[in-house]
């Protein structure tokens, strides 16, 4: 009876030791740092290539299991790479802590105005005014955005409706024809003109073009070249081939309109396979 028991045992613990190194579990936790702004840190798992990005308040979950590698990383920050262990499989809730990424500047002078380097003492000696704008004196639409050349250039070709009724001519009196009130026809041919030549069609392109080009210059500010090019294995040097080809994609623009940086990471790291069988990246 003790050798069954101890056969039992034995296998029991063997199934117990399986059990953990295959687990996965939902790792809780947040990055830190006292300075810097701690949301979209990326969180790469190595082991899985699966990856979540933080929150506002630098909150995150993702699976990971028993000896897995999960890389953190952010522009503001040094990378960090960190080992699941037991410890962090049992914890409820961890707290990464990341060090800023410093780039050492060459010596500046600052003595010819008497400064010190110290932005709260140098600012009470220097007499510096408000910057004078149409929003600091309080002018009428001073927080509208303003519209770029090829907007404006759209808006100028596509004016107004193609007809419309009129009972007042330029001057604002009434058309008057032997006392009764008279109705013109105006045919806006400048807006016809435009679209039949495919002028207006073609600026509408050069908008769309401008909006995914300031989208694309916002995805760089957002995760870096190196981060993608580390997390996605493409080359920095073909990173902008990469968001070009993103760029000729339909369902580009869309992404931009939902604003999820989640979501954003996401569709990108898939394109990035597609952009691997493309004749561009193999060259």
């Amino acid at each position: 009876m003790p050798k069954y028991i101890f056969i039992l045992i034995a296998i029991s613990l063997t199934s117990f030791y399986g059990y953990g190194q295959d687990n996965t579990v939902i790792l809780k936790g947040t990055v830190s740092n006292a300075k810097n702004d701690v949301s979209n840190v990326l969180i790469v798992n190595l082991n899985t290539q699966q990856s979540t990005i933080t929150d506002t308040f630098g909150l995150f979950s993702i699976e990971v299991r028993l000896k897995d590698s999960l890389r953190i990383s952010a522009v503001q920050y040094l990378p960090k790479e960190i080992i699941i262990n037991e410890s962090y499989l049992n914890s409820s809730f961890v707290t990464i802590h990341l060090i800023e990424n410093i780039i050492d500047l060459k010596e500046v002078t600052v003595t010819p105005y008497n400064l010190t380097g110290e932005l709260d003492r140098d600012i009470d000696r220097l007499d510096v005014k408000p910057t004078i704008t149409s929003y600091t004196l309080g002018l009428q639409n001073a927080d509208v955005t303003k519209m770029t050349q090829s907007e404006r250039l759209l808006q100028e070709a596509d004016r107004g409706k193609y007809v419309s009724l009129q009972t007042m001519d330029e001057y604002g009196k009434l058309n008057e024809i032997l006392s009764y009130v008279g109705i013109t026809v105006k045919i806006n041919t400048h807006k016809i003109m435009n679209r039949v030549s495919g002028r207006t069609k073609s600026l509408e392109e050069m908008v769309e073009r401008d909006e995914k080009k300031q989208f694309e210059k916002e995805i760089i500010d957002k995760f870096s070249k190196q981060i993608m090019s580390v997390n996605f294995k493409i080359p920095v040097s073909n990173i902008e081939g990469f968001l070009t080809y993103c760029l000729s994609q339909p369902d580009f623009i869309e992404l931009k309109n939902a604003g999820n940086t989640i979501e954003i990471w996401e569709y990108l790291k898939g394109k990035s396979i597609d952009y691997k069988t493309t004749e561009e990246f193999e060259n």
